[in-house]
């Protein structure tokens, strides 16, 4: 059997190739109109959550509370200011 991709299979990567490289290209320009609140990296608990109950016994959960900032980091204008 040979290692070569015959006409046919090659033609079928490449119409596979360029309809992902078309699909990737939309979700971009989507995103670029209408940005996701679910991007990024930033991780929000509300102090009523059930999860930190799970986590920390008691009101041990406080204490984490403290040193919280009230607004999230913006992680572009660290970049920003790092460079």
């Amino acid at each position: 059997m040979s290692d070569e991709l015959t006409k046919k299979q090659k033609e079928e990567l490449q119409r596979l190739t360029d309809e992902m490289m078309n699909l990737s290209t939309e979700v971009i320009d989507n995103y670029e109109e209408i940005p996701s609140e679910l991007s990024g990296s930033v991780i929000q608990i509300n102090e009523n959550s059930p999860f930190l109950d799970t986590i920390f016994d008691g009101n041990k959960w406080k204490k984490v509370k403290k040193n919280i900032p009230e607004v999230p980091k913006n992680i572009e204008e660290d970049k920003d200011a790092s460079e």
